[in-house]
Formats: C-alpha cells, sequence, structure tokens
C-alpha cells in the first residue's frame, strides 16, 4: 500500500514564527485576484510569491509568472527567509475551526508527510473525481519551474481507532501557529523520533489513501515525475521527484466536516427553464418559500432526510425558494449523491449542461455559501441556481473503491491546510 516517509521540510526560518499568518495563503485554486494582491500586500515573503505569483503585463519565455516563481524562491532561500529543516520529520498538522453548521469547535488531527507516487492502476491512491486540462498545464509549469511543492494534497486513510494521531502528538514539538482569513487556526508541529517514524511508516505500508482534494495536483505531480525521470535516468527510484507531500487525516475523523458546493446557472436560453416544473419533469415540488424566510428555508434542507434526492432551487423570475426532489431510489456509490442525480437528471437532459460544457466551465458557477447564492440569485446576478446538501467522508471511500468518478465539485472538505506551513523540494 501506501509508501509513507519522513522528509526535511523546506520551512521558513524560526525567526518568522510569529509572522506565519501573513507568510501563509489558502489553497492556489481558491484565491481570488483581489485576495492574491491582499496575499501581496500583507509581506514580501508572502508564499503567494510562489504558489500563485501575479504575472508581468507582458509574459514572454524569459520573463513570465513561473520564472517569477523561481526567482523569488531563489531569493528567498538565499537571503535564508526559507531554510530545510536539519532533521526528516513528520508533520502532525491540526485544524481548529467552528462548524459552519453547528458552531461548535472542532479540531481536525492531521499530519503531513511525503508518499510514493504511484498511478491510479495500482490502487495504492484513490481518486474520485475527474479533471481538466487547464489546471494540470499551470501546475506542470510551475512544477518545472522551481522544483519544488508549496503546498499538500489533502487525503484521507482509514484508521478508526485514531492510532496514528495519538502516536505522533505524544511526540510532537510544536513548530509553527497561524490563523487565517475564516480564523482558523492552523498549528504545524515536529516528530523526529525513530521509533515512532518507523511505526508510521509500517501502519500507511498497511492502508491505501483516498484523494479528498488535489487531483489535478496529483496527475499533475505523476506528469513530472516522468518528466523528470526522462531528464534524469540515473537519479533511482528515491530521488525527491518520486514522492509527494500529502496532508493526511483519518477517514473515520469525526472533526472532518465536508460542505457542499453549489451550482448557479448561467447563460442557459430562459425558456429551457420551463422543463424544470413540468408535472411530468424530473423534479418533484415539496416545499415553497419565500426569499424573507430563507433561513427557514435552509434550516428544513439541510436537515432533510438524506434517503431522498433532494435540492433546493433558487428562482429570480419569479423570486422564490423551492425545495424539489427526483422521485427516483437512491443507489450505492455515485448514485447516492445529491450532485450525481442533479447532474444526471436535471443538468444535462433539462437545461443541456451535459459533461462536455460542464468541462468547458461556461455554464456553471460554483459557491460555497448559500447566503451568498441566494443573494446572487435575488439581485438578479444568475436566473437560477441549485443548492445542494453537505456529504460525509466515507463517501469518498465508498466511490473510489467502487472505481467511480464523482461530478466535478461534489465535495468540498473544509477547513484546508495552508499553503506554505511545510515545503518541499523536488
Amino acid at each position: 500500500m501506501a509508501e509513507l516517509v519522513p522528509f526535511q521540510g523546506l520551512v521558513y526560518k524560526s525567526e518568522l514564527a510569529n509572522r506565519m499568518g501573513k507568510l501563509t495563503a489558502p489553497p492556489y485554486d481558491i484565491i481570488s485576484k483581489e485576495a492574491q494582491k491582499d496575499f501581496y500586500a500583507a509581506d514580501p515573503n508572502n508564499v503567494i510569491r510562489l504558489e500563485l505569483p501575479i504575472p508581468p503585463t507582458t509574459e514572454t519565455p524569459e520573463n513570465n509568472r513561473y520564472t517569477q516563481a523561481r526567482k523569488e524562491l531563489d531569493r528567498m532561500r538565499k537571503e535564508g527567509v526559507l531554510v530545510l529543516d536539519s532533521r526528516p520529520s513528520i508533520y502532525p498538522y491540526s485544524m481548529t475551526y467552528q462548524d459552519p453548521y453547528s458552531r461548535k469547535e472542532r479540531t481536525i488531527k492531521g499530519l503531513v508527510a511525503r508518499i510514493r507516487l504511484e498511478e491510479w492502476e495500482k490502487k495504492v491512491v484513490y481518486p474520485h473525481e475527474k479533471t481538466l486540462a487547464g489546471p494540470k498545464e499551470d501546475r506542470m509549469a510551475l512544477f518545472k519551474e522551481t522544483q519544488a511543492a508549496f503546498s499538500q494534497i489533502f487525503c484521507l486513510y482509514p484508521d478508526p481507532e485514531a492510532t496514528i494521531a495519538q502516536k505522533l502528538y505524544a511526540k510532537a514539538t510544536p513548530k509553527f501557529q497561524a490563523t487565517d482569513q475564516d480564523g482558523v487556526v492552523h498549528s504545524l508541529l515536529s516528530v523526529t523520533d525513530p521509533a515512532t517514524l518507523e511505526e508510521v511508516r509500517k501502519y500507511f505500508a498497511k492502508v491505501p489513501l483516498f484523494i479528498a482534494d488535489g487531483h489535478h495536483r496529483y496527475e499533475t505531480y505523476l506528469a513530472y515525475r516522468n518528466f523528470r525521470r526522462s531528464q534524469n535516468p540515473q537519479a533511482g527510484p528515491d530521488a525527491p521527484f518520486e514522492y509527494i507531500t500529502v496532508f493526511l487525516a483519518a477517514l473515520e475523523d469525526p472533526n472532518l466536516t465536508v460542505l457542499p458546493t453549489h451550482r448557479l446557472i448561467h447563460n442557459i436560453q430562459p425558456e429551457l427553464f420551463s422543463g424544470l416544473y413540468k408535472t411530468d419533469g424530473p423534479l418533484k415540488t415539496e416545499e415553497m418559500f419565500s426569499y424573507e424566510n430563507r433561513e427557514q428555508f435552509l434550516k428544513v434542507l439541510m436537515s432533510s432526510d438524506t434517503n431522498k434526492i433532494l435540492f433546493g432551487l433558487i428562482r429570480k423570475d419569479p423570486k422564490e425558494l423551492r425545495i424539489v426532489s427526483v422521485q427516483k431510489p437512491k443507489g450505492a456509490g455515485i448514485r447516492g449523491l445529491d450532485s450525481w442525480w442533479l447532474q444526471e437528471e436535471v443538468l444535462g437532459p433539462v437545461l443541456g449542461i451535459v459533461p462536455e460544457r460542464v468541462a468547458k466551465e461556461d455554464l456553471l458557477r460554483y459557491s460555497k455559501s448559500a447566503d451568498d447564492v441566494i443573494h446572487k440569485v435575488g439581485s438578479g446576478e444568475y436566473p437560477l441556481a441549485f443548492l445542494l446538501r453537505p456529504s460525509s467522508p466515507r463517501v469518498v471511500e465508498e466511490v473510489s473503491l467502487r472505481g467511480e468518478l464523482m461530478p466535478q465539485k461534489s465535495t468540498y472538505f473544509y477547513p484546508k491546510p495552508l499553503t506554505g506551513m511545510v515545503m518541499t523540494l523536488l
């Protein structure tokens, strides 16, 4: 199964420990252009300059966003801003946050380590989501230029007794702490005890891993590994580019939160909308609410029967909120997902948003915030939207082991590890 190894992390120097909130950033794919500028302004050494640099006005092969990242990395290492840890470590990484639904405080206790890259067909690391070409091209260019990875892929592993977290945190030494823009407290620790590291290595050699977030990057790392092999045929099986760093959390951790990703409809011919409301159409209206009663609407939707296929439907004209259902039985794997039924029964057949158009990303927009979606439809920015309910982390395991792939953006694990807490050279 998974070959997990300690590594010498590339980290900010210890003297900057009290500035980690200014030096780190969220995952690159959830950063807006406005936020990107804010992270640039936060600190001249913020990791944004490495992970998601602002491109020059005119990009050329010699001067572009990727060459800028490499220059910034070289500068930070030369100035001693970034240093390699003195000893190989596994890095316990915890995130303390407020549950978006219950408002209770929760703490996820995970770890950061390096794993050997393996192709999907070896069934060591399991995917659950389709990928798109664009993001992979961008990350490949960054990896080639910098030969470094500044963030981790988010993976899950089975550990019903939480044995790994207990062993690691008992031997851990605090390293860095940062509070992000959502108030999540991120804590990075370090474990170098050889006996503990060996116990952890042996455990992971027996279990599979499931990608929660980072499918594009994992596939890109595989392609990058193959590229580096072609450039360095004598490098051997333990070359740095044969591995990648991951954040690992136990599947059974009760503190894992999976947020839904809601769908906003964009650029659809209005006459198609009537197909949603036909008596012989795919949707049955369960309840209707006014915009003024949105809190009750959300409460009813999010507490509704998970054995039924249900969505929230938001309309601009007329302004109304509906809870709608698909009158079919839920099945196993992807057929247990509301997002799959929405795509297969509604978006594709009725609105013409077939998988090829989903891949183009021209007819759908996405949001994690139900309030944001309701506001955008109510203000006329979008004519129609669908709200989805949260999924269980165990769904990722079930779908992955069945060899199925979820629709794009079916799961959103929250919170996510910060970029820049610990990095690695490739």
